[in-house]
């Protein structure tokens, strides 16, 4: 089997970690023949590079978050050359040899979107070689550290995923199939609660809330970007999408004006997401719930902080959290901005760390992340949506230590649903690939079954669509944990 270092021809650029392991590793890899050098920033002629950020020493959580965004300034930077050269890519965090399945620490958990990274380049460079590390480094020197990495580069097997753990042995990450039992006590969504809600006036997260309701009378606050206004008189007749441009083109017409087929589109959409909101906030309370609906950019934490304010003085303490906001500006790696990379990242991770900060005080019993197959599997084109999502769920696992027995805390990597951001041209992708979506309703129902019978030292959850066709509402996945004893013979055999 080849090692991961025989994919580098050129210079292997190992950016600085800043504790000393990076000068360490470069100089061993030199030793046995390879064009190592440390760089501050990876040139794009580079044949290679190992991604030391993950170990740096954090102090805070914006430090932690600047990793993910270092990294993917790195793989943007040779994503041309390893797509059609092939080369060598690897992430290198401390999430504790596990990928944070056997415990992390808060400030470690956000530079996990490394291993999302990781995933998506495996995906989009067919020629290189990709591999994501966990290296534990409780107790080990910095010497030591540089070998075990080394030791990985030049002896390691085909696997992306792998932690390496301070008792010698090396982990790989599995989804096993896991079925829920109903048959165990059902845990309680307590009556009354304030449920506040990001991305759940509209598609899947809406969806998911109206099942919720049925178990259980609640207070849902929905927040979202949309402003809701009146509906003109001239468009309350118009059912769909077609005929609401019709009009909007016809009344700029009549006043002698032009708009872009762009404009018009987003006028509609703005109607139609009008619709929608009024919609879910009426179902809810016909389902015995109440429902209120803010408008309010959940990156803008002092405008977050002042409406919970607001819900605190009319409804009492804040007692769950569901965060379902997301969006996508889907381009692969080598074209993708900075930008359109900030906006996709930030609007999942920057969410919930906003959420966390204004809810300190508050006792929550519920904390609900809506994440991504994409987080698992990786995606192409979705590099930063993987990234977003890793960080959720590991944010999850350390969330659900610290709140204990009391708080539900799950994250569901949800395969693609029949609805919300899969269109309909993404449906027919889908279905071209034998890709069966997941119902809206059995989805909901399957959201609803995780929060009552899930256990709840399973944080992280996989749900697809992939038998949904056999009457089934879908696959349910577990992560484990699979060791091997870190040997030569170990990783020959990987």
């Amino acid at each position: 089997m080849k090692a991961p270092s025989s994919s580098v021809e050129g210079l292997l650029a190992i950016t600085d970690d800043e504790t000393g392991i990076a000068p360490l590793l470069a100089n061993k890899l030199k030793a046995h023949g390879i064009q190592a050098e440390v760089v501050r920033s990876v040139p794009n002629h580079a044949s290679g590079v190992v991604f030391l950020g993950g170990l740096r020493s954090l102090t805070t959580e914006s430090e932690a978050l600047a990793v993910n965004y270092e990294a993917f300034a790195a793989a943007k930077s040779v994503a041309q050359q390893l797509t059609d050269r092939g080369g060598l890519f690897v992430t290198v965090q401390n999430t504790c040899g596990s990928f944070g399945l056997r415990g992390m620490e808060l400030q470690q958990a956000w530079t996990s979107g490394l291993t999302g990274l990781a995933k998506t380049a495996a995906l989009e460079w067919p020629k290189a070689t990709v591999k994501a590390i966990d290296l534990e480094m409780a107790g080990l020197t910095k010497e030591q550290a540089a070998d075990t990495i080394m030791a990985e580069l030049l002896l390691g097997g085909p696997e992306v995923e792998v932690g390496l753990r301070v008792n010698e042995q090396r982990v790989t990450v599995h989804p096993e199939p896991a079925s829920l039992s109903k048959s165990k006590s059902k845990r309680v969504i307590k009556q009354k609660g304030v449920i506040i809600v990001t991305g759940g006036a509209r598609g899947v997260t809406a969806a998911a809330l109206q099942a919720l309701a049925e178990t259980a009378s609640l207070r849902f606050v929905l927040l979202g970007r949309t402003a809701l206004t009146e509906e003109p008189e001239m468009f309350k007749h118009a059912n769909t999408e077609a005929e609401l441009r019709q009009i909007l083109f016809d009344l700029y017409q009549s006043d002698g004006k032009n708009i872009t087929p762009r404009e018009l589109s987003t006028r509609v959409q703005a109607i139609l997401a009008n619709r929608e909101i009024k919609e879910t906030l009426h179902t809810l309370k016909q389902l015995g719930s109440h429902a209120s609906y803010y408008a309010v950019d959940i990156q803008d934490q002092q405008a977050l902080a002042h409406t919970l304010s607001e819900v605190r003085r009319e409804w009492g303490q804040i007692t769950g959290i569901i965060h379902g906001a997301g969006v996508l500006a889907d381009k692969k790696i080598a074209d993708k901005t900075p930008e359109s990379f900030d906006l996709v990242f930030r609007t999942k991770v920057q969410g919930l760390r906003n959420l966390l900060a204004v809810t300190q005080q508050d006792p929550l019993d519920l904390l609900v992340l809506f994440s991504s197959i994409a987080a698992r599997l990786g995606n192409i084109g979705q590099c930063d949506y993987a990234m977003a999502n890793e960080i959720l769920n590991k944010i999850a696992v350390v969330q659900a230590s610290q709140r204990g027995a009391d708080c539900i805390v799950k994250s569901f990597n949800w395969g693609a649903w029949d609805g919300g951001m899969v269109t309909p041209s993404l449906r027919t992708h889908f279905t071209n690939r034998g890709v069966n979506l997941i119902p809206i309703e059995q989805g909901a129902r399957a959201f609803v079954d995780e929060l009552l019978f899930g256990d709840r030292e399973q944080i992280e959850v996989v749900i697809t669509g992939d038998r949904v066709g056999q009457g089934i509402w879908g696959d349910r996945y577990e992560l484990s944990a699979n060791r091997y004893e870190l040997s030569q013979s170990a990783y020959s055999n990987a």
